[in-house]
């Protein structure tokens, strides 16, 4: 009882800390004006084990992907095969761009089946939540 008492309580802060990071871009897009995007990764249940640079065969990480993003993105471990990519200052047509080079990316390095959501500010929503439920799903958030 008390494990799943501790997983629910960290994934509430690591929660917490990714609204944090998706309202901040919120006040800087409101600030000059941008507009920016969230891509939302799911890797099926086909992907390959052993991703990560860390605990290689255990997790799956995007580090290799992280390498070919700017330096500015942000890329976040949401949940165990969810990815979030922050992209600020970015239009719906530059973050469609970056979700083919990402499907042509996971093709070439045989990560199995994914798929990607998008949500941009202002379009998609105007709250860290209603952008997160877009990208991630509503059961997710």
């Amino acid at each position: 009882m008390l494990m799943f008492w501790v997983r629910d309580k960290r994934k509430k802060r690591k929660f917490d800390w990714e609204l944090k990071l998706i309202s901040q871009e919120i006040s800087r897009s409101k600030r000059f004006m941008f507009s920016f995007g969230i891509l939302g990764i799911n890797l099926s249940s086909s992907a390959p084990r052993g991703l990560s640079k860390l605990l290689p065969g255990r997790t799956l990480s995007l580090h290799l992907l992280e390498k070919n993003i700017r330096y500015y993105d942000k890329l976040l471990n949401y949940a165990y095969k969810i990815y979030l990519i922050i992209l600020p200052q970015a239009k719906k047509e530059d973050i469609n761009k970056i979700k083919e080079r990402i499907y042509s990316f996971a093709q070439d390095y045989q990560w199995g089946e994914i798929y990607i959501n998008t949500a941009v500010y202002p379009e998609d929503g105007e709250d860290p939540r209603s952008l997160l439920k877009k990208v991630v799903g509503e059961d997710e958030v």
